[in-house]
């Protein structure tokens, strides 16, 4: 049960990374071209900039950190699962114990 919940998590974060991917490249590629109209004339003409392109590139770059965090997250945990499963078999070195009266 636990390893079929593990293998849903990481389905789900590695599509939020290719959602993500996905989003940033599109949006980059309008926003280049929306850039390249405004300023094929002989003027500037910023009715041809995306509507909020400042604020879509702010909200891009916290997701991106929020994506990277999440990541992160996630490999440490896997690591800390995948190394308390190794040591569960293993049990711990006893010591010595003093015999009564000495």
């Amino acid at each position: 049960m636990k390893v079929t919940s593990a293998i849903i998590a990481a389905m789900c974060l590695v599509s939020l990374n290719l959602g993500y991917g996905a989003f940033y490249v599109l949006w980059s590629i309008a926003d280049q071209a929306a850039v390249a109209r405004s300023e094929a004339g002989g003027g500037f003409d910023p009715s041809q900039l995306l509507p909020y392109g400042n604020v879509m590139w702010v909200l891009a770059q916290l997701l991106l950190l929020a994506i990277l965090v999440l990541d992160v997250v996630a490999i440490v945990l896997a690591i800390a699962t995948w190394a308390g499963r190794r040591n569960v078999g293993r049990a711990a070195p006893s010591m010595p114990t003093a015999a009564p009266g000495r």
